[in-house]
């Protein structure tokens, strides 16, 4: 029975797909008719194939969507920027995948990066690395370029949580958080803060789990001024009549490629060391094999 509902949906998907490949079937009375019934045939055949659904987009959706006008999302095309849209008879249709990379143009523009700089950027990128690195590419970029999300609270609410007026002072000077009145916080680093705040218990109080990241903090400033450093050294062997965009270019990439580095060898070492601890302290519960009487003879 399985088998056949199987066939059943392979022989629907492949009526659905030839129905959307010849618009002409479905009529052409107008063109948003055409494009609605595209679209419903395209996501009739994802479902029939128990894929779910996607958002898709003509050219002028896309532009507002994305808050780029057609016409530059046609010179990105061209460019190549942009990867060329799904096609499905005379109907170009656009995916939210063509609306992150917009994102990510419109990003780095906004950044002093241009076009020339993006396009040797994402060329130097598509010849060394699969798709998969390809997407993370554009991950690593949004985080670079995009400023860090930030949220409101209060001094009450900090209190409330287990840290104290001074201690949120402390947790100001290490740039975590902000205050701005009287009451009013901005907590500029809210992964960090979300990390914090579980470590605080009634018999941990904040002080000393922030004594414990005052200790820490410089390891970290060390290894990012390294990375940068790095990245300095790596990028500077360039030739000197190189343009400024190559120099850029090997920038951004040697940047994202340290980073990673980084998170391995500290994710690395604290793997190492943790082992090494829970090791130390098995051994310590363990109940000494000597003093459980005589020993077993075989």
């Amino acid at each position: 029975m399985a088998r056949a509902s199987s066939t059943r949906l392979a022989q629907v998907a492949a009526l659905i797909e030839h129905m959307s490949a010849t618009p002409s079937y479905v009529g052409r009375q107008s063109r948003d008719l055409e494009i609605s019934v595209t679209k419903l045939l395209a996501n009739a055949t994802r479902q029939a194939r128990g894929q779910p659904p996607v958002a898709q987009y003509r050219i002028d959706d896309l532009a507002r969507v994305s808050g780029v006008t057609t016409r530059n999302i046609r010179v990105y095309r061209e460019r190549g920027l942009l990867a060329p849209p799904h096609r499905v008879g005379r109907i170009a249709l656009y995916s939210e995948s063509h609306v992150r990379r917009l994102a990510l143009i419109s990003s780095m523009l906004s950044r002093g990066y241009t076009i020339a700089h993006i396009d040797e950027l994402m060329t130097a990128w598509h010849e060394g690395r699969q798709i998969g690195d390809i997407l993370g590419l554009e991950t690593e970029l949004a985080d670079i370029e995009e400023s860090p999300p930030t949220r409101s609270t209060t001094l009450a609410d900090l209190a409330g949580a287990g840290v104290p007026a001074d201690d949120a002072e402390r947790l100001e000077h290490l740039k975590i958080l902000r205050i701005t009145a009287p009451d009013d916080v901005i907590v500029t680093e809210p992964a960090l803060l979300d990390a914090i705040l579980p470590l605080v218990t009634e018999k941990r109080p904040a002080s000393l789990v922030i004594d414990v990241i005052e200790k820490v903090a410089p390891a970290f400033e060390s290894l990012g001024q390294a990375m940068v450093d790095a990245a300095d050294t790596l990028t500077g062997t360039a030739s000197s009549d190189d343009a400024g965009g190559r120099r850029l270019t090997e920038a951004t990439l040697t940047l994202i490629q340290l980073r990673a580095l980084a998170d391995a060898a500290t994710r690395v070492t604290l793997t190492e060391t943790t082992n090494t601890l829970l090791a130390q302290s098995l051994a310590d519960l363990a109940p000494d094999s000597d003093s459980d009487g005589d020993d077993v003879v075989g």
